[in-house]
C-alpha cells in the first residue's frame, strides 16, 4: 500500500480554481458547440448594447471551434495556475474583478460583434503578473514577472488591431484591467502592512 504525498495533495488542491475554471470553459463548450450547436454564442459580449450587458460574464466561457478553446486553454491553465500558487484568495478576486472590469471596458470600447472566449482573462492574468514587480518591488515578485514576460510576452502583440477575427479590443481591455488590478492589490497590501507596523512613542 502507497501513502498518498501530502506535498503533492497540498499543490493540487491550490490548483483546483484554475482546474474548474479550465473544465467550466470545455464543459460549457461541449454544451454548446455540440449539443445547442453554437446557439448560445448570441450570449456573448455585444459592445454598447444593453442586451449584451451579460455577455460580461458569459463571454469568458465561449468559444466558437475546438482551435479557439485549445488555443485559450493552455496559457488559462499556466498563467491561472501560477496566480492560485500566490494564493487561491487572490486568484479568485483577481478572476472575478479582472471578467468585470475587461467586460465592462470591452463593452464600452469594443466593434459591434459578439466577443467570446477566455483570452481578456488571459491578457489580464498576464498584466496582473506582468506588472507585479513594478508596483511591489519585491525579489521574488520580479522573478515571477520576469518568468511570465519571457514566457507569454509575445502576446502582448495581441492588443494590436492586426485581424477583423480577433478580439484585440478584448484582450487590450484585459491587459489594461491586470495591470490596474495589480497596481490596486499593491496598495492595499502596501496600506495594510503599514498598519501593522507599530510607531514608537515621541
Amino acid at each position: 500500500m502507497s501513502a498518498e504525498n501530502p506535498k503533492s495533495s497540498s499543490i493540487l488542491k491550490r490548483l483546483t480554481p484554475v482546474l474548474v475554471l479550465v473544465a467550466l470553459c470545455w464543459a460549457v463548450f461541449i454544451l454548446n458547440n455540440l449539443i445547442l450547436h453554437g446557439h448560445l454564442n448570441q450570449n456573448g459580449l455585444r459592445p454598447r448594447h444593453i442586451g449584451g450587458l451579460p455577455g460580461i460574464i458569459w463571454s469568458p466561457f465561449l468559444h466558437g471551434s475546438f482551435q479557439h478553446l485549445m488555443a485559450n486553454t493552455v496559457p488559462l491553465a499556466l498563467l491561472g495556475a501560477i496566480l492560485c500558487l500566490r494564493g487561491r484568495n487572490e486568484f479568485a478576486i483577481v478572476t472575478m474583478m479582472g471578467v468585470i472590469l475587461s467586460g465592462v471596458l470591452t463593452w464600452l470600447i469594443g466593434r459591434n460583434a459578439y466577443h467570446i472566449g477566455a483570452s481578456g482573462l488571459i491578457f489580464c492574468f498576464f498584466g496582473y503578473l506582468a506588472s507585479l514587480a513594478f508596483f511591489e518591488r519585491k525579489i521574488g515578485t520580479l522573478l515571477l514577472s520576469i518568468v511570465c514576460i519571457v514566457g507569454y510576452g509575445g502576446i502582448i502583440r495581441g492588443i494590436l488591431p492586426t485581424s477583423s477575427a480577433v478580439s484585440w479590443e478584448g484582450h487590450l481591455a484585459g491587459f489594461i484591467s491586470g495591470i490596474t488590478l495589480a497596481w490596486f492589490f499593491s496598495n492595499v497590501k502596501q496600506a495594510t502592512t503599514e498598519k501593522k507596523v507599530p510607531v514608537p512613542d515621541a
